[in-house]
């Protein structure tokens, strides 16, 4: 395989926390694959090799905007790849918003003047300009290349809501993605198995997507699967159709539909869930489901991947290989392997040994009613067990909104009494943590990866609580 070197040489880095970098070496490949003729993705019609990935990547980067930021929205997760690897090549820094509504969008390019959208569908009334993926205009011959790229470039911003819910923008260099992606299969033994496929129901743009299945097929030689399907049929369909054994990457909230619709699924060798806690119930349910084990990864954008549990073993989470923990004060931080300079965690943590620790949620997950304290996280865990609550959540006010001091709960129960709800709920909590009042409600506002961001609750709270002044406003 010939390889072909990328000048390291750019610009001055985006306003942006720069994750320090790791520099292992100086210097990583694109693709480690064993061969060229490798399969690269999988979509339900065709195969794709590693050398039509790497044809399609250059000849895409020879005709992108000569700009310095790509907003990479392709939903179908081989086309981004595609440009992801496209934008590396031209010496773009690709940027992944979690948010696609125009205003945000508008907002970003303000930010990050020049930005284009690098996209595969249409995306609505944007008045910003845009590179559409054109497959007739990829060409199939040519050199296949596999580029080798700077530890220390930027390849990446990333972004979380602040507690303002301001995006903070995080720059990751190549060298820690490719570090934690390596990580990541470390943690994991993968190793010792043949490449895989990784099918993914969380979007390539948030970060936990983006590791599992963009980078680790890049860096373990694995297969991603191509599109972008959600629904358990959906899923069933594709993982029927694969030649391979299967990773599912997927969230609990999309885990729990596959549970609850006793979803038939095919070819699967383990499952991968993020974003937010696993109920232990659930991954029971799916283990004895699909005879395959569930693990959880615990990490924050900043850093990446930092820990792993089997979810049925116990509560117990284990620490990456090459990362280490100090406690300051009531903060925990950590830091080595891709993880190159000491990072404060935003939750609370009790340390067993080196490389295991109990988890017990941010600071601001606690609640204190009639001074008493309770997890909103264990409190959204009991909720959501209770029978025909398809979905809920529990809702703090924040301090000086009006009700501060009373929790809400929302839940979407198709077909329950709300009063049956409650009745439910007061077996399982203390009383006075009982939501005063209970809506019942058609969905919840969570977005791609089934998370509920605090100010997307917030407003639909609000929205819920005070119809009426919302129709006046």
């Amino acid at each position: 395989m010939m390889m072909q070197s990328i000048d390291s040489h750019m610009a001055q880095a985006p306003p942006a926390r720069r994750t320090h970098t790791p520099l292992k070496a100086a210097a990583y490949p694109l693709v480690s694959h064993r061969g060229l003729t490798s399969p690269m993705a999988w979509r339900r019609d065709r195969l794709y090799s590693v050398e039509e990935f790497l044809r399609s990547a250059r000849t895409v980067a020879a005709q992108l905007p000569r700009q310095r930021f790509a907003i990479n929205l392709c939903r179908d997760r081989y086309h981004f790849a595609v440009g992801f690897a496209a934008a590396l090549m031209a010496r773009q820094i690709t940027l992944l918003p979690t948010y696609r509504a125009t205003e945000p969008l508008q907002q970003l390019v303000r930010q990050y003047p020049g930005a284009y959208v690098l996209t595969d569908h249409q995306e609505g009334d944007l008045s910003i300009p845009r590179f559409s993926l054109d497959h007739a205009s990829w060409t199939t011959s040519g050199p296949a290349e596999i580029p080798v790229i700077p530890a220390d470039r930027i390849a990446a911003i990333a972004f979380t809501s602040g507690s303002s819910g301001v995006p903070q923008a995080h720059a990751k260099s190549w060298g820690s993605l490719v570090m934690g992606a390596r990580a990541l299969g470390r943690q994991f033994d993968l190793s010792q198995a043949p490449p895989r496929i990784a099918v993914g129901t969380v979007p390539a743009q948030h970060m936990y997507g983006l590791e599992t299945t963009i980078m680790l097929p890049l860096q373990w030689g694995w297969s991603l699967h191509a599109g972008n399907s959600i629904l358990p049929a959906d899923i069933r369909t594709d993982l029927a159709q694969l030649e391979s054994p299967a990773w599912l990457m997927t969230t609990p909230f999309h885990l729990k539909a596959f549970v609850s619709e006793r979803t038939t699924l095919s070819g699967l060798e383990g499952i991968i869930s993020a974003t937010m806690p696993l109920d232990r119930s659930i991954a029971l349910n799916a283990e004895r489901l699909w005879h395959v084990p569930v693990h959880e990864i615990y990490g924050c954008t900043e850093g990446g991947m930092l820990a792993s549990r089997r979810t049925t073993a116990g509560e117990a989470w284990t620490l990456c290989h090459d990362l280490r923990m100090r406690h300051s004060q009531e903060t925990t931080w950590v830091m080595g392997g891709h993880v190159g300079a000491w990072l404060p965690l935003a939750d609370r943590i009790t340390q067993r040994s080196p490389r295991e620790f109990l988890l017990l949620g941010p600071d601001r997950d606690l609640v204190k009613v009639a001074g008493k304290r309770a997890s909103l996280t264990a409190l959204n865990a009991t909720l959501n067990r209770i029978q025909g609550v398809v979905d809920g959540t529990f809702y703090w006010p924040d301090p000086g909104q009006a009700g501060n001091g009373r929790l809400r709960a929302f839940v979407v129960a198709p077909g329950v009494n709300r009063t049956a709800s409650l009745e439910e709920l007061r077996k399982h909590i203390d009383p006075v943590f009982l939501p005063r009042p209970l809506y019942v409600v058609d969905s919840l506002p969570r977005n791609t990866t089934g998370k509920l961001p605090h100010e997307h609750l917030k407003a639909f709270a609000q929205h819920v609580m005070h119809p009426q002044r919302h129709v006046h406003e």
